[in-house]
Protein backbone atom coordinates (compact mmCIF):
# COMPACT_ATOMS: atom_id res chain seq x y z
CA UNK A 1 0.00 0.00 0.00
CA UNK A 2 1.28 3.42 -0.66
CA UNK A 3 2.41 5.09 2.28
CA UNK A 4 0.50 8.02 3.57
CA UNK A 5 1.49 11.48 2.96
CA UNK A 6 2.51 13.71 6.17
CA UNK A 7 0.84 16.93 5.61
CA UNK A 8 2.95 19.61 7.35
CA UNK A 9 2.18 22.05 9.97
CA UNK A 10 1.15 25.20 9.60
CA UNK A 11 -0.70 28.31 10.54
CA UNK A 12 -2.82 30.73 8.55
CA UNK A 13 -2.03 34.54 8.80
CA UNK A 14 -4.49 36.95 8.03
CA UNK A 15 -2.51 40.59 8.08
CA UNK A 16 -0.96 43.65 6.57
CA UNK A 17 2.51 42.55 5.32
CA UNK A 18 4.21 45.28 7.05
CA UNK A 19 3.51 44.75 10.27
CA UNK A 20 3.82 41.05 9.81
CA UNK A 21 7.39 40.32 11.50
CA UNK A 22 6.60 39.42 14.82
CA UNK A 23 3.93 37.24 14.23
CA UNK A 24 5.57 35.14 11.56
CA UNK A 25 8.72 35.16 13.82
CA UNK A 26 6.66 33.57 16.63
CA UNK A 27 4.73 31.10 14.33
CA UNK A 28 8.12 30.13 12.93
CA UNK A 29 9.40 29.08 16.48
CA UNK A 30 6.96 27.06 16.92
CA UNK A 31 7.79 24.86 14.18
CA UNK A 32 5.12 26.06 11.66
CA UNK A 33 4.97 26.74 8.38
CA UNK A 34 3.38 30.22 7.65
CA UNK A 35 -0.02 30.56 4.95
CA UNK A 36 -0.38 34.06 4.69
CA UNK A 37 -2.88 36.03 3.19
CA UNK A 38 -2.63 39.91 2.61
CA UNK A 39 -4.43 42.37 0.21
CA UNK A 40 -3.16 43.30 -3.44
CA UNK A 41 -0.31 45.60 -2.90
CA UNK A 42 -1.42 49.21 -3.71
CA UNK A 43 0.58 51.60 -1.51
CA UNK A 44 4.63 51.74 -2.31
CA UNK A 45 5.28 50.37 1.97
CA UNK A 46 3.44 47.18 0.65
CA UNK A 47 4.90 46.83 -2.50
CA UNK A 48 8.12 47.06 -1.01
CA UNK A 49 7.41 44.49 1.34
CA UNK A 50 6.16 41.64 -1.21
CA UNK A 51 9.56 42.33 -2.78
CA UNK A 52 11.36 41.07 0.33
CA UNK A 53 9.32 37.59 0.94
CA UNK A 54 11.61 34.55 0.55
CA UNK A 55 14.90 37.20 0.83
CA UNK A 56 17.01 34.83 3.37
CA UNK A 57 17.67 37.28 6.87
CA UNK A 58 14.28 39.09 6.13
CA UNK A 59 11.53 38.08 8.54
CA UNK A 60 9.38 37.88 5.22
CA UNK A 61 11.70 34.81 4.95
CA UNK A 62 9.34 32.77 6.48
CA UNK A 63 6.51 33.35 4.64
CA UNK A 64 5.75 29.96 2.77
CA UNK A 65 2.63 30.91 1.05
CA UNK A 66 0.83 34.16 0.05
CA UNK A 67 -2.04 34.94 -1.82
CA UNK A 68 -3.20 38.53 -2.42
CA UNK A 69 -7.03 38.42 -2.27
CA UNK A 70 -9.09 41.52 -1.74
CA UNK A 71 -11.08 41.30 1.94
CA UNK A 72 -14.58 41.60 0.00
CA UNK A 73 -13.63 38.03 -1.65
CA UNK A 74 -15.10 35.75 0.96
CA UNK A 75 -15.70 32.85 -1.33
CA UNK A 76 -12.51 32.69 -2.98
CA UNK A 77 -10.68 33.08 0.59
CA UNK A 78 -12.53 30.65 1.96
CA UNK A 79 -11.52 27.98 -1.23
CA UNK A 80 -8.05 29.38 -0.87
CA UNK A 81 -8.21 28.11 3.14
CA UNK A 82 -9.68 25.03 2.43
CA UNK A 83 -7.10 23.88 -0.64
CA UNK A 84 -4.57 25.25 2.07
CA UNK A 85 -6.53 22.40 4.59
CA UNK A 86 -5.56 19.54 2.31
CA UNK A 87 -2.09 20.16 1.63
CA UNK A 88 -0.94 21.27 5.12
CA UNK A 89 -2.12 20.36 8.79
CA UNK A 90 -3.51 23.60 9.48
CA UNK A 91 -3.16 24.32 13.42
CA UNK A 92 -4.23 27.56 13.78
CA UNK A 93 -5.64 30.86 12.07
CA UNK A 94 -5.53 34.61 13.40
CA UNK A 95 -5.97 37.86 11.94
CA UNK A 96 -4.08 41.49 12.38
CA UNK A 97 -5.94 43.17 9.76
CA UNK A 98 -9.23 45.27 9.97
CA UNK A 99 -10.22 44.41 6.46
CA UNK A 100 -10.13 41.10 6.92
CA UNK A 101 -11.76 40.22 10.83
CA UNK A 102 -14.96 38.65 8.97
CA UNK A 103 -13.23 36.84 6.42
CA UNK A 104 -11.01 35.49 8.70
CA UNK A 105 -14.06 34.71 11.28
CA UNK A 106 -15.57 32.71 8.63
CA UNK A 107 -12.20 30.78 7.76
CA UNK A 108 -11.85 29.81 11.43
CA UNK A 109 -15.54 28.47 11.85
CA UNK A 110 -15.01 26.58 8.73
CA UNK A 111 -12.18 24.61 10.06
CA UNK A 112 -13.27 24.20 13.36
CA UNK A 113 -10.14 26.63 14.66
CA UNK A 114 -10.32 29.27 17.91
CA UNK A 115 -11.26 32.37 16.15
CA UNK A 116 -13.24 35.54 17.46
CA UNK A 117 -16.68 34.22 16.23
CA UNK A 118 -19.30 35.21 13.67
CA UNK A 119 -20.78 37.69 16.15
CA UNK A 120 -17.96 39.33 16.79
CA UNK A 121 -16.84 39.61 13.58
CA UNK A 122 -19.70 40.64 11.96
CA UNK A 123 -20.46 43.87 14.32
CA UNK A 124 -16.82 45.11 14.78
CA UNK A 125 -16.50 45.65 11.60
CA UNK A 126 -20.09 47.71 11.45
CA UNK A 127 -20.26 50.81 13.63
CA UNK A 128 -24.44 50.98 13.46
CA UNK A 129 -23.95 47.01 14.54
CA UNK A 130 -21.66 48.43 17.42
CA UNK A 131 -24.27 50.80 17.98
CA UNK A 132 -26.99 48.83 18.65
CA UNK A 133 -25.62 45.70 19.73
CA UNK A 134 -23.67 48.00 22.66
CA UNK A 135 -26.23 50.28 23.23
CA UNK A 136 -25.75 50.45 27.07
CA UNK A 137 -21.93 52.17 26.46
CA UNK A 138 -22.85 54.11 23.46
CA UNK A 139 -24.05 57.55 22.47
CA UNK A 140 -27.17 58.70 20.59
CA UNK A 141 -26.08 57.26 17.18
CA UNK A 142 -28.32 57.40 14.19
CA UNK A 143 -27.71 56.41 10.13
CA UNK A 144 -27.48 59.59 8.08
CA UNK A 145 -30.16 57.87 6.10
CA UNK A 146 -33.08 58.75 9.10
CA UNK A 147 -35.93 61.17 7.34
CA UNK A 148 -34.48 64.67 8.14
CA UNK A 149 -37.25 65.55 10.00
CA UNK A 150 -37.04 62.54 12.55
CA UNK A 151 -33.21 63.11 12.62
CA UNK A 152 -33.12 67.14 13.30
CA UNK A 153 -35.95 66.56 16.48
CA UNK A 154 -33.68 63.40 17.30
CA UNK A 155 -30.22 65.70 17.49
CA UNK A 156 -31.80 69.35 18.63
CA UNK A 157 -29.71 70.40 21.79
CA UNK A 158 -27.16 67.30 20.83
CA UNK A 159 -24.64 69.45 18.74
CA UNK A 160 -22.04 68.95 17.94
CA UNK A 161 -22.14 65.94 15.56
CA UNK A 162 -19.48 63.42 14.86
CA UNK A 163 -19.80 61.86 11.10
CA UNK A 164 -18.66 58.00 10.80
CA UNK A 165 -18.38 56.02 7.78
CA UNK A 166 -19.54 52.68 8.96
CA UNK A 167 -16.80 50.15 8.14
CA UNK A 168 -13.54 52.72 7.80
CA UNK A 169 -11.05 53.40 10.32
CA UNK A 170 -7.97 55.13 10.61
CA UNK A 171 -10.37 58.16 11.30
CA UNK A 172 -10.91 58.55 7.61
CA UNK A 173 -14.20 60.47 6.65
CA UNK A 174 -14.57 61.34 10.69
CA UNK A 175 -15.99 64.79 10.31
CA UNK A 176 -17.26 67.38 13.13
CA UNK A 177 -20.74 68.59 12.39
CA UNK A 178 -21.33 71.40 14.79
CA UNK A 179 -24.95 72.94 14.07
CA UNK A 180 -28.02 71.82 11.87
CA UNK A 181 -27.16 73.86 9.19
CA UNK A 182 -24.24 72.22 8.73
CA UNK A 183 -25.23 68.83 9.06
CA UNK A 184 -27.79 69.75 6.33
CA UNK A 185 -24.92 71.08 4.04
CA UNK A 186 -23.34 67.69 5.01
CA UNK A 187 -26.44 65.54 4.04
CA UNK A 188 -27.11 67.69 0.87
CA UNK A 189 -23.68 67.54 -0.64
CA UNK A 190 -23.62 63.36 -0.07
CA UNK A 191 -26.66 62.93 -2.17
CA UNK A 192 -30.00 60.74 -1.51
CA UNK A 193 -28.10 57.60 -3.03
CA UNK A 194 -24.42 57.97 -0.92
CA UNK A 195 -23.82 54.96 1.41
CA UNK A 196 -25.57 55.59 4.49
CA UNK A 197 -23.04 57.00 7.51
CA UNK A 198 -23.61 57.00 11.63
CA UNK A 199 -24.26 60.39 12.36
CA UNK A 200 -23.43 60.68 16.46
CA UNK A 201 -23.49 62.79 19.54
CA UNK A 202 -19.74 63.89 20.25
CA UNK A 203 -18.29 62.77 23.25
CA UNK A 204 -15.95 65.02 25.83
CA UNK A 205 -14.03 63.33 28.07
CA UNK A 206 -10.35 61.22 28.18
CA UNK A 207 -9.66 59.00 25.53
CA UNK A 208 -8.12 55.54 26.43
CA UNK A 209 -8.23 51.96 24.49
CA UNK A 210 -7.96 48.61 25.85
CA UNK A 211 -6.36 45.67 24.82
CA UNK A 212 -7.68 42.43 25.53
CA UNK A 213 -6.89 38.59 25.06
CA UNK A 214 -9.21 36.52 25.44
CA UNK A 215 -9.09 32.04 25.11
CA UNK A 216 -12.68 30.55 24.50
CA UNK A 217 -14.60 33.55 25.82
CA UNK A 218 -12.33 34.69 29.01
CA UNK A 219 -10.73 37.22 28.72
CA UNK A 220 -7.10 36.26 29.74
CA UNK A 221 -5.02 39.61 29.81
CA UNK A 222 -6.07 43.23 29.45
CA UNK A 223 -4.37 46.33 29.95
CA UNK A 224 -5.36 50.39 29.06
CA UNK A 225 -3.60 52.71 27.01
CA UNK A 226 -4.07 56.39 27.16
CA UNK A 227 -4.67 58.11 24.07
CA UNK A 228 -3.61 61.81 22.67
CA UNK A 229 -5.24 63.28 19.61
CA UNK A 230 -5.48 66.34 17.38
CA UNK A 231 -8.90 67.05 18.36
CA UNK A 232 -8.86 70.07 20.21
CA UNK A 233 -6.40 71.89 17.45
CA UNK A 234 -9.66 71.41 14.32
CA UNK A 235 -12.19 69.26 13.03
CA UNK A 236 -10.71 65.73 12.96
CA UNK A 237 -9.66 62.96 15.31
CA UNK A 238 -6.21 61.57 13.80
CA UNK A 239 -4.19 59.98 17.09
CA UNK A 240 -1.35 61.58 17.82
CA UNK A 241 -0.09 59.54 20.90
CA UNK A 242 -0.13 56.31 23.01
CA UNK A 243 1.05 56.03 26.43
CA UNK A 244 1.47 52.31 27.99
CA UNK A 245 0.13 52.04 31.08
CA UNK A 246 -2.30 54.97 30.72
CA UNK A 247 -1.14 57.85 33.32
CA UNK A 248 -4.06 59.49 33.56
CA UNK A 249 -6.51 57.05 34.88
CA UNK A 250 -6.69 56.04 38.78
CA UNK A 251 -6.72 52.03 39.52
CA UNK A 252 -10.54 52.39 39.62
CA UNK A 253 -10.58 53.99 36.48
CA UNK A 254 -8.95 51.51 34.58
CA UNK A 255 -10.75 48.22 36.30
CA UNK A 256 -13.73 50.23 34.85
CA UNK A 257 -12.26 50.32 31.60
CA UNK A 258 -11.19 46.60 31.46
CA UNK A 259 -14.59 45.47 32.92
CA UNK A 260 -16.76 47.48 30.63
CA UNK A 261 -14.52 45.97 27.70
CA UNK A 262 -15.24 42.11 29.29
CA UNK A 263 -18.65 42.97 29.44
CA UNK A 264 -19.07 44.38 25.61
CA UNK A 265 -17.02 40.77 24.65
CA UNK A 266 -19.50 39.10 26.26
CA UNK A 267 -22.41 40.66 24.44
CA UNK A 268 -20.50 39.65 21.12
CA UNK A 269 -20.16 36.56 22.31
CA UNK A 270 -16.04 37.16 21.53
CA UNK A 271 -14.54 33.69 21.05
CA UNK A 272 -10.59 33.31 21.20
CA UNK A 273 -8.52 36.38 20.02
CA UNK A 274 -7.65 39.25 20.25
CA UNK A 275 -10.15 42.94 20.92
CA UNK A 276 -8.87 46.50 21.19
CA UNK A 277 -11.57 48.68 22.26
CA UNK A 278 -11.79 52.40 22.42
CA UNK A 279 -13.24 54.45 25.12
CA UNK A 280 -13.84 57.88 26.69
CA UNK A 281 -14.23 58.36 30.84
CA UNK A 282 -17.29 61.25 30.70
CA UNK A 283 -16.79 63.60 33.16
CA UNK A 284 -19.23 62.14 35.49
CA UNK A 285 -17.11 59.06 35.74
CA UNK A 286 -18.87 57.10 33.12
CA UNK A 287 -17.67 55.39 30.23
CA UNK A 288 -18.79 55.56 26.61
CA UNK A 289 -17.65 53.27 23.84
CA UNK A 290 -16.35 54.68 20.85
CA UNK A 291 -15.39 51.77 18.78
CA UNK A 292 -14.15 48.17 19.01
CA UNK A 293 -12.52 45.65 16.76
CA UNK A 294 -11.89 41.82 17.02
CA UNK A 295 -8.34 42.54 16.32
CA UNK A 296 -5.04 43.36 17.74
CA UNK A 297 -4.21 47.49 17.89
CA UNK A 298 -3.13 49.12 14.76
CA UNK A 299 0.01 52.47 15.27
CA UNK A 300 3.44 50.96 17.13
CA UNK A 301 0.91 50.01 19.74
CA UNK A 302 1.93 46.45 19.91
CA UNK A 303 5.44 47.50 20.17
CA UNK A 304 4.66 49.51 23.63
CA UNK A 305 3.00 45.87 24.90
CA UNK A 306 6.70 44.72 24.40
CA UNK A 307 8.66 47.68 25.89
CA UNK A 308 6.10 47.62 28.68
CA UNK A 309 6.00 44.46 29.98
CA UNK A 310 9.21 42.75 28.02
CA UNK A 311 7.54 39.91 25.65
CA UNK A 312 5.99 39.93 22.65
CA UNK A 313 2.53 40.02 22.77
CA UNK A 314 1.94 38.80 19.36
CA UNK A 315 3.87 35.33 20.44
CA UNK A 316 0.95 35.52 23.20
CA UNK A 317 -2.07 35.79 20.64
CA UNK A 318 -0.59 32.95 18.43
CA UNK A 319 -0.15 30.82 21.13
CA UNK A 320 -3.98 31.49 21.88
CA UNK A 321 -5.47 30.69 18.29
CA UNK A 322 -3.52 27.25 18.88
CA UNK A 323 -5.07 26.81 21.73
CA UNK A 324 -1.90 26.59 23.98
CA UNK A 325 -2.01 28.87 27.05
CA UNK A 326 -1.59 31.95 27.71
CA UNK A 327 0.02 34.02 30.92
CA UNK A 328 1.06 37.24 28.95
CA UNK A 329 2.84 39.79 31.83
CA UNK A 330 1.46 42.95 33.10
CA UNK A 331 3.61 46.01 32.58
CA UNK A 332 6.30 46.90 34.51
CA UNK A 333 7.55 49.88 32.28
CA UNK A 334 6.23 52.85 30.80
CA UNK A 335 6.23 53.34 26.93
CA UNK A 336 5.11 55.88 24.97
CA UNK A 337 4.88 56.15 21.17
CA UNK A 338 4.22 60.03 19.59
CA UNK A 339 3.77 61.19 16.30
CA UNK A 340 5.10 64.21 15.02
CA UNK A 341 2.97 67.35 13.39
CA UNK A 342 4.61 68.76 10.31
CA UNK A 343 4.56 71.45 7.84
CA UNK A 344 3.14 70.84 4.10
CA UNK A 345 5.31 70.50 1.15
CA UNK A 346 7.61 68.07 -0.20
CA UNK A 347 9.42 65.65 2.57
CA UNK A 348 13.19 66.10 2.18
CA UNK A 349 14.60 64.12 5.12
CA UNK A 350 14.17 63.63 9.08
CA UNK A 351 17.23 64.19 11.19
CA UNK A 352 17.87 63.07 15.16
CA UNK A 353 19.39 64.79 17.30
CA UNK A 354 20.38 64.11 21.20
CA UNK A 355 19.24 61.10 22.59
CA UNK A 356 21.39 58.12 21.92
CA UNK A 357 19.00 56.02 18.96
CA UNK A 358 19.95 54.38 16.09
CA UNK A 359 18.90 56.44 12.78
CA UNK A 360 15.63 57.28 11.92
CA UNK A 361 14.30 53.73 10.20
CA UNK A 362 12.65 54.82 6.76
CA UNK A 363 9.84 52.09 6.55
CA UNK A 364 9.27 52.11 3.09
CA UNK A 365 12.87 51.25 2.27
CA UNK A 366 12.60 47.85 4.23
CA UNK A 367 8.83 46.92 3.46
CA UNK A 368 8.16 46.44 7.23
CA UNK A 369 7.80 47.99 10.82
CA UNK A 370 10.53 47.16 12.55
CA UNK A 371 10.55 44.92 15.92
CA UNK A 372 12.02 46.63 19.30
CA UNK A 373 13.93 45.03 22.17
CA UNK A 374 12.13 45.52 25.75
CA UNK A 375 15.02 46.83 28.07
CA UNK A 376 15.33 45.45 32.02
CA UNK A 377 12.51 46.86 34.13
CA UNK A 378 14.76 49.01 35.98
CA UNK A 379 16.58 49.82 33.06
CA UNK A 380 17.14 53.63 32.11
CA UNK A 381 14.73 55.80 29.58
CA UNK A 382 15.52 55.17 25.95
CA UNK A 383 14.37 56.11 22.89
CA UNK A 384 13.62 52.53 20.86
CA UNK A 385 12.82 53.63 17.50
CA UNK A 386 12.38 56.52 15.32
CA UNK A 387 10.13 55.66 12.50
CA UNK A 388 9.53 57.53 8.79
CA UNK A 389 6.49 56.22 7.76
CA UNK A 390 6.63 58.32 4.21
CA UNK A 391 9.78 58.10 1.04
CA UNK A 392 11.57 61.43 0.84
CA UNK A 393 9.85 62.82 -1.78
CA UNK A 394 6.39 62.20 -0.41
CA UNK A 395 3.64 65.50 -0.30
CA UNK A 396 2.23 66.07 2.77
CA UNK A 397 -0.44 67.27 3.44
CA UNK A 398 -2.86 68.92 7.06
CA UNK A 399 -3.44 65.82 9.42
CA UNK A 400 -6.72 64.71 8.85
CA UNK A 401 -6.46 61.37 9.13
CA UNK A 402 -3.65 58.78 10.17
CA UNK A 403 -2.50 57.57 6.72
CA UNK A 404 -1.20 61.80 6.88
CA UNK A 405 1.02 61.17 9.64
CA UNK A 406 4.98 60.51 8.57
CA UNK A 407 7.29 60.20 11.67
CA UNK A 408 7.07 58.66 14.92
CA UNK A 409 9.22 57.36 17.99
CA UNK A 410 8.77 54.81 20.45
CA UNK A 411 10.67 54.92 23.72
CA UNK A 412 9.96 53.83 27.10
CA UNK A 413 11.31 54.55 30.76
CA UNK A 414 11.04 52.80 34.54
CA UNK A 415 8.58 55.57 35.91
CA UNK A 416 6.09 58.23 34.73
CA UNK A 417 8.52 61.33 35.68
CA UNK A 418 11.28 59.82 33.50
CA UNK A 419 8.95 58.99 30.92
CA UNK A 420 8.12 62.50 30.22
CA UNK A 421 11.64 64.00 30.23
CA UNK A 422 12.51 61.66 28.22
CA UNK A 423 9.44 62.79 25.83
CA UNK A 424 9.88 66.19 26.13
CA UNK A 425 13.70 65.26 24.98
CA UNK A 426 12.51 63.41 22.52
CA UNK A 427 10.07 66.15 20.65
CA UNK A 428 13.67 68.64 21.37
CA UNK A 429 15.93 66.09 19.19
CA UNK A 430 13.64 65.05 16.03
CA UNK A 431 13.65 67.46 12.90
CA UNK A 432 11.80 66.82 9.91
CA UNK A 433 12.92 68.92 6.94
CA UNK A 434 10.00 70.08 4.85
CA UNK A 435 10.56 71.56 1.30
Amino acid sequence: MPATRTRPPAFVLFTDLPKAGAYLRAIAARGLRSLVVTGPPQWPLEQVAVSYVGTPGHPFEAVERLEFLPPEDTAGILDQVTAWSRDYDVRGIFNSSESFVEPAGLAADLLGLPGVGLRAARVCRNKHLQRRYLAEWSPLSLLSSTPREELRTAVAGRYPLIAKPLDLYCSIGVQVLRDQAETDRYLDARGPDAAPVLLEQRVEGREFSVETIVVDGRPVFSAVTQKATNEHEGDFFVEMGHTLPAGNASEDEAELLRSTQAAALARLDFGTGMAHGEYRILPDGRVALMEIAARPPGDGILHLYELATGASIEASVVDAALGLPVDHPQPRRRARQVYFDHLPGTLADVTLEGPAADEPFWVVEHGLWPGVEAAPADAPAGLRKVLVLKARGAELGPLTDSFGRVVTALFDAPGPEQLEQLDEDVRKAVRITVS
